[in-house]
């Protein structure tokens, strides 16, 4: 009776603490409908729009790409998984960041995938997998140099980049995870303000918890692997660009703590830890929120620097 009672409480805790958390973001959606408003698109980019990754009808299983118009000969490739707490957002709000990845040169997909509370994070993983699996399939459709693919993401999409650049090359990872081998490789990978120490003890922690689906979690398979640093042994992870700032209240300190993790295990890092511009110190993801002004700009050129210096040619050269 008593265990029953307790299972029912904490079920209702778990669904008010959820209807906290959406009202939330749905407050950050309308804050970051009105600064894409006042955003320049690029012209000159070429869209291929809302391709069902799956075909489960599902709309957060479509991708789109975009690459200079009038593209001759094959581009690098840039894979891009949004941010928003793992249970907000979709490919719509880190598109004009992704135009001006494209407008830069390269062939970009944006993807979608599902939300918590509808999946956990190792379900949206699998969702990745499966837009990468179309992409692998779908990439002669498009001016793309097969040999020079980079991924990147931001905040929650750090952590999902983060832990997609290890799937792609740990066996172990994937039998964890239950994702099927995508069959893509990274030249390098960008991870902005990455979230992606999900149970270490801070204060993030408990939220980051929630979207594992709570302590439950724990009797996972893969639960001995949800913290980015605990993943670096499974395999030769890419070289990495990391990028935050004075201002991100949310993942300063584990941007720093991760990029540390990998200079640790002898894999190449470059960070900017941007300070203030023009006296205002730069907010969380800021080079993702303003692609087409500085200092965000600047960063997205150092980033793709970062990934040119990676290309196959480049290595090769």
């Amino acid at each position: 009776m008593l265990c029953d009672l307790f299972i029912f409480h904490k079920g209702k805790v778990k669904k008010m603490l959820t209807k906290i958390l959406q009202l939330f973001w749905a407050n950050t959606k309308r804050m970051d409908d009105k600064r894409i408003a006042t955003l320049t698109m690029p012209e000159g980019v070429a869209e291929s729009n809302d391709h069902q990754y799956t075909d489960d009808g599902n709309p957060y299983h479509q991708i789109d790409v975009y690459y200079p118009e009038g593209a001759t000969g094959k581009l690098p490739v840039v894979i891009d998984i949004h941010g928003g707490g793992w249970m907000y957002g979709d490919k719509e709000l880190n598109k004009p960041y992704c135009l001006y990845l494209a407008k830069k040169g390269n062939v970009v997909f944006n993807m979608s995938y599902r939300l918590f509370p509808e999946v956990t994070a190792d379900e949206q993983l699998r969702d990745i997998g499966k837009a990468l699996q179309w992409i692998r399939d779908n990439l002669d459709n498009y001016p793309c140099d097969k040999d020079n693919i980079c991924l990147t993401g931001d905040s929650a999409g750090g952590m999902l980049a983060c832990f997609t650049s290890v799937l792609s090359v740990s066996e172990k990872m994937r039998e964890l995870y239950d994702v099927e081998d995508f069959g893509l490789k990274f030249n390098a990978v960008g991870l902005t303000s990455p979230v992606a120490f999900m149970d270490d003890g801070g204060v993030m922690s408990f939220y980051t918890k929630i979207m594992l689906g709570g302590n439950s979690y724990k009797s996972k398979k893969w639960a001995g692997y949800v913290n980015a640093d605990k993943l670096l042994d499974l395999g030769p992870v890419p070289p990495t660009f990391f990028v935050t700032s004075s201002g991100d209240t949310l993942a300063l300190e584990q941007t720093l703590k991760l990029e540390e993790a990998y200079r640790a295990k002898g894999i190449e890092t470059q960070l900017i830890n941007y300070g203030k511009f023009e006296g205002k110190a730069q907010p969380h993801v800021f080079a993702v929120l303003y692609p087409e002004r500085e200092p965000g700009n600047g960063t997205i050129d150092a980033m793709l620097s970062f990934f040119r210096a990676h290309s196959k040619d480049t290595v090769a050269g």
